[in-house]
């Protein structure tokens, strides 16, 4: 998608019945609404139709706006400053999550609860009462076809945050009714490969509906560079070790060959890494799907930095993600190179010096300046002025955790710091996404080839380094596939790509069980003296048994007797 229309409060009674997935509804919730749209004047017009479309594109995750606790936080690339934050207060120890425990990526349990089950199976419902009554018009071919591409692209698209938490879900592609289908609505859980292969299936329907031109229609809707960019995902998820146990080279092949689908449909790199993610960066040719915002009616409200406050004399740093130690450490240095290899030119006691643009452009750390403001968090004294941020080892306030505050799509070429509020989008897939997944899924299925190569040099090109072709030819496989981890990790940082990847290659219960790191600097006189420590509340646990999936919710099971938890929940 070029981008998504953001369509406020506009609500269709008798179209968006409510969500009755195996619920048990009492007679009460059957009361007729007189004041409902009838479905003969929903379906009589392209606009009245769109308007049922518009309000599921305004489902879409909106975390650009009141998210305090973003997904980033479930790994091992950034903590929330906030002990009553879902990451903090929950998800610290995944291995006590139960059915009853509230893992809502929202603002203190009252903002956009966009993971939560019902939540997600709302949406479904609603994608598919459009899928329903539109197919069951009499209006014209190409609009129907084109409208149905892009919801059953965004029915996949809530469906694979449903089957990347839960696993096999139930598949439901009917407006279900207790009044009228009785029982069925109890729906059974599919496998993790039904459900695949049901968004699989989604997704190839889009992709054969919609036009190829569509992005640029001035309509801001799906696009088939978008359903094909998830399709890549999606592959690639399910190539990926922890449910490829037998390391079948054809999922990663096909996910590949998706991928190269969506590079020869003409999206290109945004030429600046930072700008991409500020307001004067939208609309631009690396977008592949995403979510709009709108200056005067629907800002965001990106938490990350917030300033300029005061206290005292202090600037604070009330971040809702402290980047940490962990992540800071792998980006490369300017010349390409990781800061492990030798001949690096890393100092320990200089670590900032010499690092690639990305870390810059990313990472708040102390001694740098932001919108006009110097960022210090050491302890101690430098040539007798204390820091403005000291780090909050201690976890006794809301001064970063880690010695670091997020500065990646903190927005100083707007008013973002008079109202907290910018409008620049967020990116669910962008053109980057599409270089990495080609690059990984290559190596996996044939090795590092040119084309992998290729792919990164790409991005390594904009971000302002050398290549891997020249800081690392003719690697190993296993080193290449080392080399993309650690890339996709710094590109994407802050982007909730993270967590997946963490879950798909298997590796969560070795990054997450271990703890959080944090950069200690200590001043005295005129010296500064750095050493790496364990983060407050920095202590994780992750249970292989169990957590890969989450448990599914209590309230579910119990309005669907068909349903079966998860194992070991």
């Amino acid at each position: 998608m070029k981008s998504i229309y953001s369509i406020f409060a506009i609500l269709l009674p008798a179209v968006f019945l409510t969500f009755v997935t195996g619920c048990k509804k009492d007679d009460f919730l059957n009361v007729q609404d007189l004041s409902a749209i009838s479905s003969n004047v929903t379906w009589s017009s392209e606009s009245t139709a769109d308007l049922v479309l518009n309000d599921i594109y305004e489902n879409l995750p909106d975390l650009n706006s009141n998210v305090f606790d973003p997904l980033d936080n479930w790994s091992d690339n950034s903590m929330c400053g906030f002990s009553w934050a879902p990451s903090a207060s929950v998800l610290r120890d995944m291995t006590t999550l139960n059915p009853s425990s509230d893992v809502s990526v929202s603002w203190n349990g009252n903002g956009p609860q966009w993971l939560y089950w019902s939540r997600l199976y709302g949406n479904v419902r609603k994608c598919n009462v459009f899928i329903s009554g539109l197919s069951a018009s009499n209006l014209p071919t190409d609009y129907k076809n084109q409208r149905l591409g892009e919801a059953y692209t965004l029915r996949a698209f809530f469906y694979h945050y449903l089957w990347m938490f839960f696993g096999g879900v139930p598949i439901i592609t009917r407006p279900d009714s207790r009044i009228t289908d009785g029982d069925s609505v109890f729906h059974h859980r599919a496998t993790f490969d039904e459900t695949y292969q049901f968004i699989i299936s989604d997704l190839d329907s889009a992709v054969a509906l919609l036009p190829a031109n569509n992005g640029n229609d001035g309509g801001g809707r799906v696009t088939k560079g978008a359903a094909l960019t998830l399709k890549a995902w999606c592959q690639l998820f399910y190539a990926s070790p922890l449910y490829n146990t037998s390391n079948d080279k054809s999922r990663w092949a096909a996910a590949a060959a998706t991928c190269k689908l969506v590079e020869g449909m003409g999206y290109t790199l945004y030429p600046k890494y930072d700008e991409l993610f500020f307001a004067t960066g939208n609309n631009n040719n690396e977008g592949i799907l995403y979510r709009e915002y709108l200056k005067t009616t629907k800002p965001s409200n990106i938490i990350g930095f917030e300033g300029p406050n005061t206290i005292g004399s202090l600037w604070l740093s009330w971040g809702g993600m402290n980047p940490t130690q962990d992540l800071v450490d792998d980006y490369a240095m300017a010349n390409g190179m990781a800061i492990t290899d030798q001949g690096s030119g890393y100092d320990p006691q200089n670590p900032y010096k010499n690092r690639e643009p990305r870390f810059y452009q990313s990472i708040l750390y102390s001694g740098s300046t932001f919108d006009g403001y110097l960022y210090t968090t050491y302890s101690g004294q430098l040539n007798g002025v204390s820091a403005n941020n000291p780090i909050d080892l201690s976890d006794a306030n809301d001064f970063t955790n880690t010695g670091y505050a997020m500065r990646k799509r903190m927005d100083t070429t707007t008013d973002f710091f008079g109202g907290i509020n910018s409008w620049q989008n967020y990116y669910f897939f962008r053109y980057a996404d599409v270089l990495l997944m080609y690059a990984e899924a290559q190596n996996e299925a044939v090795g590092p080839d040119a084309t992998v190569y290729s792919a990164l040099d790409q991005l390594r090109a904009r971000a302002g380094i050398p290549g891997v072709s020249q800081v690392y030819p003719q690697v190993s496989q296993d080193k290449m596939r080392e080399i993309i981890r650690r890339e996709r990790r710094v590109e994407l940082a802050f982007e909730g790509k993270r967590y997946w990847d963490l879950l798909r290659w298997k590796t969560a219960e070795v990054n997450i069980n271990r703890p959080l790191k944090a950069m200690h600097i200590t001043a005295q006189g005129s010296t500064l003296t750095y050493q790496v420590v364990d983060a407050a509340r920095g202590d994780r646990k992750f249970d292989a048994s169990k957590n890969y999936v989450l448990p599914i919710p209590q309230s579910a099971i119990s309005r669907n007797p068909s349903l079966i938890q998860n194992s070991n929940y």
